[in-house]
């Protein structure tokens, strides 16, 4: 640990003389006493879940999807789809047709074909369930086995449902999304994003100056209403006006992000003020002040991230069953990681605070994490390495792109080699080609290209 905690005492610890109190809000250290009381918690949550999937796209679902672009319809049953592949042999009273019609998890959905920038070929909404459907990748045929299959639930749908209904929904069930869309469907790859909000502290006017990050870069917007935060690389964004507060973005979507924002003000943006006010005077038993600034702190993981975490624990983490237990232990990791100082030698107790009070699902196991990638020295993977980063470097000399590569890697003999050795490492298709763009840009950067 790079830095020093503040020790913690609360008023009646003081008055009593006693030792220190673990969770009392006044913080003491060689540069400051800081009294915290007035901050409230009002809401640690699990915000994002990513899940990602490993299989054969099911034929029948390509043929339901294709004809519904072919009609140009922009409403689709998954309800329907259940009906027709159900066994011939399992009885289809009209109860149960009723009921698989009426299931608000398959009934009506937004459908749309993608462009290729989104990975996926096809997408499937329902912004009042609160799930987002991808599938079908474009870094891979249909007919094999590839990362088809991208699921995104929504605040409001994972506070609805217990960790275990979530699962189900996702994979477990009977009729889960994964076995709709794949046949014999994997978990590959869990990204999540983690949010504590609160009120009564306002961030540091010398924040930048006084925080920790890995990011290199600072870009700045003043008084913008609306900006999408989520293409930006490895920077630093903030914006606001002289009538808010600063909001902050730091680092890469591939990496971890830390965002630090007005969130009341976001929710009324979006028209979710109301769910919101209601989520947080649950948590805070009725404390919550609607009236008042109800900033977030918010970190986002990337699923090669979570897959590194789970390696240096000797665990596999790609489903987001495998990372409940350790999820208070990821947050403060990722807090660590990105760090409010008091001063050269102190964590700043705010930030203290919200490592030691903010819980997700359990309470933190005081488990050192430490990130480890998956290695293999067997001599083909180490043939496969030498192949790809020879044909990147004649490749970028030849002013090749990262779409011209693919489609020449595609046509090796021993291209599904490839993707083998990628996935045995716990990677995809995907990954592969944002090596293969990072590599070639390289190349040029540092005139090996020339």
């Amino acid at each position: 640990m790079a830095y020093k905690t503040s020790q913690c005492f609360s008023e009646k610890s003081l008055s009593a003389g006693t030792d220190e109190d673990p969770n009392g809000r006044l913080f003491f250290n060689g540069a400051a006493m800081t009294g915290l009381s007035n901050v409230l918690i009002c809401g640690a949550s699990v915000d994002t879940v990513r899940q990602l999937f490993y299989g054969v796209p099911d034929p029948r679902m390509l043929e339901k999807l294709d004809n519904h672009v072919h009609l140009k319809d922009e409403i689709i049953s998954l309800s329907d789809y259940i009906i027709q592949t159900l066994p011939h042999s399992l009885p289809q009273s009209p109860a149960m047709m009723d009921k698989i019609t009426a299931d608000p998890y398959f009934n009506r959905w937004h459908f749309s074909r993608m462009g290729k920038n989104s990975g996926y070929r096809f997408k499937l909404q329902n912004n009042g369930l609160g799930v987002v459907i991808l599938f079908g990748s474009f870094y891979g045929k249909l007919e094999y086995e590839g990362q088809h299959l991208k699921i995104e639930l929504s605040p409001h749908f994972i506070s609805g449902h217990s960790t275990q209904q979530l699962w189900d929904y996702l994979h477990a069930g009977e009729h889960s999304i994964s076995k709709l869309f794949l046949t014999s469907p994997e978990p590959k790859g869990i990204a999540v994003h983690l949010a504590c909000d609160y009120q009564g502290f306002d961030l540091p006017k010398d924040f930048l100056s006084n925080f920790s990050t890995a990011s290199r870069f600072v870009r700045c917007f003043d008084g913008i209403n609306e900006i999408d935060l989520s293409d930006l690389s490895e920077s630093v964004v903030t914006y606001g006006s002289e009538s808010q507060a600063k909001n902050y973005l730091f680092g890469k979507p591939t990496a971890i992000q830390f965002a630090a924002y007005d969130k009341g003000y976001e929710a009324v943006k979006s028209d979710k003020i109301d769910y919101w006010n209601h989520e947080w005077g649950i948590y805070t038993l009725g404390e919550h002040n609607p009236d008042a600034v109800t900033r977030r702190i918010e970190l986002r993981f990337h699923h090669t991230v979570i897959r590194e975490i789970g390696l240096g624990m000797d665990k596999s983490f790609e489903s987001f069953p495998d990372l409940i237990p350790y999820l208070t232990d990821i947050w403060r990791y990722g807090m660590e990681r990105n760090r409010l100082n008091q001063d050269k030698h102190y964590i700043h107790p705010f930030w203290q605070l919200l490592m030691r009070d903010a819980h997700f699902y359990h309470p933190a196991q005081n488990i050192t994490i430490c990130r480890k990638k998956k290695d293999s020295v067997d001599p083909i993977s180490r043939n496969i390495i030498s192949i790809i980063g020879h044909s990147i470097t004649i490749c970028a000399r030849m002013g090749m792109d990262t779409k011209r590569f693919m489609a020449y890697l595609r046509t090796l003999p021993f291209y599904q080699e490839i993707i083998s050795y990628y996935r045995s490492r716990g990677l995809t298709e995907s990954d592969l080609r944002q090596n293969v763009e990072k590599g070639l840009s390289l190349r040029r950067l540092l005139g090996k290209a020339a």
